[in-house]
This record gives structure tokens, sequence and C-alpha cells, in this order.
């Protein structure tokens, strides 16, 4: 529906840039700032634009709404239709969830990507429950993905952590060494350093031990927290394989590159960058920006349609870069999509703990999923933006009662669960003109917007519309399950209502699902 209303406005009046929303509750089911625009783009009064707009919307959809309205504000707001609403509910009953139609794409999503240089924190949680789910739902929708890791194996920080393990060996064997500040500092160099030196390990196979050991807990963590990787990228395979000097032979072909201090530098700024920047340092190492042109390029030779990356707020200004190199290269802009997430604080009660990974202050996520659940712990990464701050409220995660998110939705589904323990749903529904009551309606509206809610994911990459979504679902299933009573004396009603609960529960189960959260039978 919400799709509808869109293609309409836009087809009336193509040349207006409107959104179409969800209002606050008591303001209709869908609202648009058309009429509002309009109006100041037109420089008419409000008065004069909206009801023409209203006409010719009823007409449209005289069955689908019971009323049109525009407020004070400038938007339009929708109320649907009962009619409407019971029509929804019998097509969720009779048939699987129906999506919008789309083509096809095969995606590379590519998320975590966290320096094997030690184990992974609360900002690379976040973006591994974030990547995970908008994997799923674009996979829901009808898309090919393939989630991917990128593993920065050569370069500075894998020297660095090399370095700061044979210092650590250094002292083991009783040497007094600096140990600047620059180094990795967590106590798993020390465990690194002790079992090189019980197996006796060369130093030249330091850098190949501490890497495979990274990886394999890296690894290990994801499995536990319900991430899983299709393919395991090596930036060193770039490296081997000749892309990164084919990148260079290119740029240096079509006198993109020049020489200054010792440094190979790429012409930047003719494509929009405020500066030039460094290809090849002057020391011979390639800086990370030349891997990270021909991992683009090695993208799309394996013939995906879109590439999503998802990004830690570090890399905020890699993205301009990025984008500006894609161009360089004659690629197709479109085909990259590129997210940021925001930084992870833990919070404990008042206090509030700020990470700090290469200096040794983080919480692991290993560390978290000793102390919480799986299920709560990605639910609560889901809850905001990525491009918000998000304050990890241990205390909260930690409580099994309604006040915490997850615990109230997955009661919600465990209580429609012991209803159809006690009675077996007959998929004949019945009379649904019967279902009279707000609490039924409430919950009716909230269902049909499941399929818009995962194909504006599809489409913004949003992911924790979904997270709210299901809260929401929850909330009206708990308010109309405390207020209503489900099995009664009237059969008939009986009947719908348990059909109706039955819609809630395959709805509140393929949300968690999605959300790669369990589904339980009782709590």
């Amino acid at each position: 529906m919400k799709q509808q209303i869109q293609e309409f406005l836009k087809k009336e009046y193509p040349d207006a840039d409107f959104d179409v929303s969800y209002p606050p509750e008591g303001f209709g089911d869908y609202s648009t700032n058309i009429a509002f625009l309009l109006a100041k783009k037109q420089k008419e009064n409000l008065k004069k634009i909206a009801p023409g707009i209203i006409e010719g919307l009823e007409k449209k959809f005289s069955k689908e709404f019971r009323k049109i309205e525009v407020v004070k504000s400038g938007f339009i707001n929708f109320y649907l239709s009962k009619e409407y609403l019971l029509d929804q509910l019998g097509g969720f009953l009779k048939s699987k969830i129906k999506f919008p139609k789309i083509k096809s794409q095969k995606i590379n999503l590519e998320f975590v990507s966290a320096n094997p240089t030690g184990p992974l924190t609360l900002g690379n949680a976040r973006s591994a429950a974030y990547g995970d789910v908008l994997a799923n739902i674009l996979e829901k929708i009808g898309h090919k993905v393939i989630r991917e890791y990128y593993i920065n194996d050569i370069g500075n920080q894998v020297d660095v952590l090399t370095e700061s393990i044979k210092r650590r060996l250094q002292q083991l064997g009783g040497e007094n060494v600096e140990f600047p500040e620059e180094f990795y500092q967590g106590d798993y160099i020390i465990e690194f350093a002790k079992e090189i030196k019980e197996k006796g390990l060369p130093s030249e196979l330091i850098k190949e031990f501490a890497l495979g050991k990274n990886l394999e807990h890296i690894k290990k963590s994801l499995i536990d927290f319900g991430v899983k990787f299709d393919v395991w990228f090596r930036e060193s395979n770039l490296k081997e394989s000749e892309e990164v000097d084919e990148i260079l032979n290119y740029l240096e072909s079509v006198k993109l590159t020049y020489k200054k201090d010792g440094a190979l530098w790429f012409k930047g700024s003719q494509f929009g960058l405020d500066k030039d920047v460094v290809l090849i340092k002057s020391n011979g190492q390639g800086a990370y920006l030349l891997s990270d042109f021909a991992y683009a390029k090695n993208k799309l030779s394996r013939g995906f349609d879109l590439n999503i990356y998802i990004l830690g707020a570090d890399h905020h200004n890699d993205v301009k870069r990025l984008k500006v190199g894609v161009r360089a290269l004659g690629l197709k802009e479109e085909k990259f999509v590129i997210l940021l997430h925001q930084l992870v604080a833990l919070k404990k009660g008042e206090e509030i703990l700020r990470m700090a990974k290469r200096k040794g202050v983080y919480v692991s996520l290993d560390d978290l999923l000793k102390q919480i659940p799986k299920d709560v712990a990605r639910y609560f990464f889901l809850e905001k933006s990525l491009d918000a701050h998000l304050d990890f409220d241990l205390e909260l995660a930690k409580e099994q009662s309604s006040k915490n998110p997850v615990y109230y939705i997955q009661y919600a589904f465990a209580r429609i669960n012991s209803v159809f323990e006690k009675l077996k749903y007959t998929k004949t529904p019945g009379d649904l003109g019967l279902l009279k009551e707000k609490e039924e309606f409430d919950l009716i509206q909230q269902l049909i917007r499941f399929p818009e809610i995962i194909f504006g994911i599809s489409k913004n990459y949003q992911v924790h519309h979904l997270s709210q979504y299901a809260l929401e679902l929850a909330n009206k299933f708990h308010k109309f399950y405390e207020k209503q009573r489900i099995i009664s004396e009237d059969e008939g009603l009986t009947k719908v209502r348990l059909a109706l609960i039955k819609a809630v529960q395959t709805i509140l189960g393929e949300t968690l699902s999605l959300m790669g959260l369990e589904t339980p039978k009782r709590m």
C-alpha cells in the first residue's frame, strides 16, 4: 500500500520530491508531506493545494482508506478502512507473505573485516549483527547474497602485531626492552609470546602464527554469535595475483600518478578530493587505498551487481577516496554502496566505557557473550541506526523481564505458542468480520506493515527498522492479550481470534528468524 501511494503521487506529481512514511500513533496509518512541499514550491496557500491532492487520492483509494485528511503541519494522513484490513488479514492466512516483485541481484556484502590483530570488539560485533541481518533481509526479498570478510593480512598493522609479540618474547626472556604505546597492549599478546616460546618457533614464523591464531579466534567468535561467512578474502591474494600491480600500471598509463618525496601519488584532486593521496609510500610499501582499488575491481570481476561495504567510523576519510578510485578506474559507481557504523560504548550503570583496542582497553565479543545470551546481544546491536553512537546497556541486557526488549518480544511468541498447545489451529479462520475491537485492528495494521518494512530495508539498508517493528508488534499483541479474551464461549469469535494470533505468530517468527533470534516455545 505504501508503494502504491508513492507510485500514484509520483505519476500525478512527477516533479515533487516527497516522502510516504509511518506517522506517530493517532495520526493515521501512512502520511505524506507532498501537499506542504507543493504549496511551498508553488508559493500557494496550503488550503488551496491540499483539497485537489486529497480528491485524487480518494478516487484512487476509495476502498482502501476510510479517511484521508490534511493537518495543519501540511501532512496528509491516511486511515486504512476496516474492510481493507480484514481483507489483508485473510490474504495472510490463506497464503505466504507476498513481497513486491524485484529484479534479483547478485550482491557482495562485506562486513566486520576487522584486522586479524586481536579479538573482535563490540564495534566489530555491531557490524556483524547488522551485516548478517541485512543479508537475511536481502535474501528474503529475492537477492543472492555472498557474505564476505576481507582479511587485512599485510601492511603496517600486521608488522606492529609481529613486533609487539617479539618485544613480549624478549621481556619473557628477561630482557629490559621498551614497549611503545602504539604496540598492541592486550593480554593475548603475552599469551601468544608464551606459546611461541614453549613451542620454540623461529622469529620468521611469528607473523604467520599470530595471524592464524587471531583468525581462528575471530571465526569461532562469529560462529558463537550466529554469523557465518561464505568467503574469507585475503588482501595478500591481491598482491600475489598481481591485481594490485595491474591497478598501479593502469593508473600510471592514464597519467593519474606522479612521484614526489620518494613516494608515488594518485591525482585524487582531479576527481574531487581535497588533495592527492599516496599510493606507494617512500619505504616502498603500498598504501591501503591501492589494495582497496584492486579489491573493488576484483569484486566486479566476480560478477556482482551490487557491492555493499559496512565499515567502521574510523574509515570515514576512506569512503570518498574509495569512491574517487572507482571513478578513476572507470568502474560503475552505482554498483558500490558504503555504510559506516558509529562507535559502541559499554554502559554499566552510570559508567560508560570507551574503547581503544590497540591500548588494550576494550570489551571483546567473547567477554560479552559470557555475560548475556547471543539473542540479547544481537538485538541490542540492532536497536539503533548505524550512523548513531550506541551505548550498550549491560544491566538492561541482563534483565529477564519485560524491561528487556528481547525478553518482551520472545515472550509474545511463547505466549501464542502456549495458546496453541491447548487448542489446535484448524486453518479455517471463519468470519473475520467478527473482529471489531481496537486492539484487534491495531494488530492487523501492524501485521500488514511487515512486507513494507522488509522491502524498505532492502532499499535503504536501515536494519534497525526491523528491531523496532518487532518491538511494536509484540507490544500490540501483549495489549490485545491482556485486554481481550482469546478463548471464550463464543466459538465463532474464538475461531477468528485464534486465526489473528496465528498470523501474529507467523510474522513474529519471521521477524525473529531474520534477526537471527530464537523462537522459544516456553519462557
